[in-house]
C-alpha cells in the first residue's frame, strides 16, 4: 500500500462506473497511482452504492462527495438531504461539497443575480445545509468559485468569511474546508504563477492584475485563499484543490497538456515538499500546508478521444501520462527511503547535565530495544524512519510538518510512565 498522499482525481460523472465490474477495474488502477482522494459527482439525492464507497475505504481513498446542484429553496434541506447525509456518514463519508460557483450568474439566474447582499444571501442558503452535515459529524466543503470572473472570487470569498465570523458561527468554521478551482492549462501564466498569494503581490485588486503583479489564476490559489483565511479568521483553513471540470484547455496540444499537469504532480508528490525546487528549469516553491489534495481530471467517460487531460483512453488504456506517474510516484518514495539512513532516533530538547542524566535514565528500555541515535537537532532526526519525542517536548507545527516531509514516522513517548509494547514486530512503546 502506497503512503497517503496528496493527489486526487475526479471519478466518472456518471453512474455506469460504480457496478462490481469497474469498481474492480478502476480502484485497484486509481491506488497503483497514488491517488488517495477521489471526487465523486452526486447530482440527485439518491446515494451513490455502499460497495464502491466501501470499496474505496478499504483501499485507503478518500471520497469527495460533490453536490453541485442543491436546490436553494424552499429556506431549509428537504428531509431526503438529511436522509442521504446520515447514510453517508454512517458509510465513513467525511466530506461533502456543498453548491458550485455560487459567485456565477449561472447559479442564481437574472432575478437571483441581481439581489442585494448577494454574498449574505448565499450564506442564508449555505448554513442550513452545513449545520446538518456537522450534525453528522462531517465536513461542509465551502464551494468552488468561478476563478477571476462574474462576482471576483477571492472578494466574494472574503465576504462569506467575514459573514461567518461575524455571526459567531464559530461550530462551522471549525469544520469547515475551503476549496478552489486550479488553473493549470493557461499558456500565459506558467504553472508558477501567483506563488505567495497577496502578502507577495499587494497590487493585485479584484478586477485588476497591475502590471508586473500576478493574482489567483494558477496552481498556488491557496496561498490567495490561506491569506484571506488567516486575516478574517485569524487561522487557516483546511482546503481542497479541484482541476476546473468546465474549463477547457485552449491554445495548447495534448503534448503540453500533459506535461503541465505531470509537472503539477512533480510539485505536488515531491519527497521535499517543503523546499523550492526546479522541474525543466523552472523553479516552484511549496504549495500550502494546508492543501488537503489536488484532484485532477484524469477519468473520461467519453466514447470520443476529444478530452486532453484524460489519463486513460475511453477503452480503459492508459496513456503516457499515466505510466510516468506510476514511474515518478516510485522514485519519489525511493529517494524519501534513501533519506533514513537510520531506523531510530531520539529528539531531545536542550537540558542541563543533571535533567539529560534523569530523562535517559527513564528511557532505558527505549534505548537497549531500539538503540536509537540520540539527537538535539531537528535536521538530524530527519535521517530516522523512526522519531521519538518524549512528552513536554513541544514541536512547532513546522517541525512536525517537516518531519512528516521526511516521510518520518513520529512515535510521541512518555518517560514518567512507560513500557515496551508486547508487540515485538511493532516499533512502539506504549504511551501511559
Amino acid at each position: 500500500m502506497n503512503p497517503k498522499t496528496k493527489l486526487g482525481l475526479f471519478y466518472f460523472h456518471d453512474d455506469q462506473h460504480y457496478h462490481a465490474r469497474e469498481r474492480e477495474k478502476w480502484i485497484p488502477e486509481l491506488a497503483s497511482l497514488g491517488v488517495s482522494w477521489l471526487v465523486l459527482t452526486n447530482e440527485n439525492l439518491i446515494a451513490i452504492p455502499e460497495p464502491f464507497i466501501q470499496a474505496l475505504l478499504d483501499s485507503q481513498i478518500t471520497p469527495i462527495i460533490r453536490m453541485g446542484n442543491l436546490p436553494t429553496s424552499p429556506p431549509k434541506p428537504l428531509p431526503e438531504f438529511e436522509l442521504l447525509v446520515k447514510t453517508y456518514a454512517d458509510w465513513g463519508i467525511r466530506y461533502i461539497q456543498l453548491f458550485d460557483r455560487p459567485n456565477n450568474p449561472g447559479f442564481w439566474g437574472s432575478r437571483g443575480w441581481a439581489i442585494s447582499n448577494l454574498v449574505e444571501h448565499f450564506i442564508d442558503v449555505f448554513l442550513p445545509y452545513a449545520e446538518l452535515l456537522v450534525k453528522y459529524n462531517l465536513h461542509p466543503v465551502f464551494p468552488s468559485l468561478e476563478v477571476a470572473k462574474g462576482f471576483w472570487d477571492t472578494a466574494f470569498l472574503k465576504l462569506a468569511l467575514e459573514s461567518l465570523e461575524r455571526r459567531q458561527y464559530h461550530w462551522l468554521i471549525n469544520a469547515l474546508i475551503l476549496s478552489g478551482y486550479v488553473h493549470l492549462y493557461d499558456p500565459s501564466r506558467p504553472l508558477n504563477w501567483g506563488a505567495g498569494g497577496q502578502e507577495r503581490w499587494p497590487n493585485s485588486k479584484p478586477y485588476q492584475t497591475a502590471p508586473q503583479s500576478k493574482d489567483q489564476r494558477g496552481l498556488y490559489i491557496a496561498d490567495w485563499y490561506e491569506t484571506l483565511a488567516r486575516a478574517t479568521l485569524s487561522k487557516p483553513l483546511p482546503i481542497f484543490l479541484l482541476d476546473d471540470p468546465a474549463g477547457k484547455p485552449h491554445d495548447l496540444t495534448p503534448a503540453e497538456i500533459q506535461q503541465r499537469t505531470f509537472h503539477a504532480i512533480q510539485r505536488l508528490l515531491h519527497p521535499r515538499s517543503r523546499d523550492v525546487i526546479a522541474i525543466d528549469g523552472i523553479h516552484y516553491e511549496p504549495l500550502a500546508e494546508e492543501i488537503l489534495c489536488l484532484s485532477f481530471c484524469g477519468l473520461t467517460a467519453k466514447e470520443t478521444d476529444d478530452e486532453p487531460r484524460a489519463w486513460f483512453s475511453p477503452a480503459g488504456e492508459p496513456r503516457p501520462i499515466a505510466k510516468a506517474i506510476k514511474t515518478y510516484l516510485g522514485q519519489a518514495f525511493d529517494q524519501n527511503n534513501q533519506l533514513h539512513h537510520i531506523p531510530h532516533a531520539l529528539l531531545l530538547p536542550q537540558l542541563d547535565a543533571h535533567q539529560l542524566h534523569d530523562l535517559l535514565d527513564k528511557l532505558k528500555p527505549l534505548l537497549i530495544k531500539y538503540q536509537p541515535k540520540i539527537t538535539f537537532i531537528l535536521d538530524e532526526a530527519f535521517e530516522a524512519e523512526h522519531v521519538w519525542i518524549p512528552s513536554g517536548y513541544q514541536l512547532t507545527d513546522q517541525e512536525i510538518a517537516a518531519l512528516k516531509d521526511h516521510l518520518c514516522t513520529i512515535h510521541p513517548i512518555n518517560p514518567a510512565g512507560m513500557r515496551i509494547a508486547s508487540h515485538i514486530n511493532e516499533p512502539v512503546l506504549e504511551v501511559l
